[in-house]
C-alpha cells in the first residue's frame, strides 16, 4: 500500500513538471499568436500609409505643376510691366501730352491691378510651397517608417 501511495505521489510530481512545461509553451505559443496579430495590424496599416503617401506624392506633383504655371505667368507679366515702362518713356517725348498723360493713367491703373494680381499670386505661391514643404517632409516621414520597417520603398 505504501508503495502505491509514493508511485502515486511520483506520478503526482511527473504531472505537475508536464502540467507546468505545458503552461510554459502555452504562454509562448500566446505571446508568438499575439506577435503575429501585431504583424498583422501593423501590415494592414502600412498598406494605409503607402495609398496615402501615394496620394500625397500625387498632391505635391499636382502643385508643383500649378506653380510652374504661376512662375510662368508672373514672368510674362513682368515682361509686359517693362514693356509699358518703355511706352511710357516714349510717349514722354511726344507732342500729345495731354491724350499720352490719359493713356499712362489708365495703363497706370492697369500696372496697379496687375502688380495687385502679382501680389495675391506670391502668396498663393509662398501658400503652395508651404504646403509643398509641408508634403514632402511627409513624405520623408513615412518612406522613412515603412523602411524602418523593412519595406522597399523606391525614391
Amino acid at each position: 500500500m505504501r508503495e502505491l501511495l509514493n508511485d502515486a505521489e511520483e506520478r503526482e510530481e511527473e504531472l505537475k513538471g508536464e502540467v507546468l512545461s505545458l503552461q510554459t509553451r502555452l504562454s509562448y505559443a500566446q505571446r508568438d499568436n499575439w506577435q503575429y496579430q501585431n504583424l498583422v495590424n501593423e501590415h494592414r496599416h502600412c498598406r494605409n500609409l503607402r495609398g496615402e503617401l501615394e496620394t500625397q506624392v500625387r498632391e505635391v506633383r499636382r502643385l508643383e505643376d500649378l506653380l510652374a504655371d504661376e512662375e510662368d505667368t508672373t514672368a510674362r507679366l513682368e515682361r509686359k510691366n517693362e514693356e509699358l515702362k518703355e511706352k511710357y518713356r516714349l510717349l514722354k517725348r511726344g507732342n500729345r501730352e495731354e491724350e499720352f498723360k490719359l493713356r499712362y493713367e489708365e495703363k497706370l491703373a492697369e500696372v496697379e491691378v496687375l502688380r495687385r494680381r502679382l501680389a495675391e499670386r506670391d502668396e498663393m505661391l509662398a501658400l503652395a510651397e508651404t504646403r509643398i514643404a509641408n508634403k514632402n517632409r511627409t513624405i520623408l516621414y513615412l518612406k522613412n517608417y515603412l523602411r524602418s520597417h523593412g519595406f522597399n520603398v523606391a525614391d
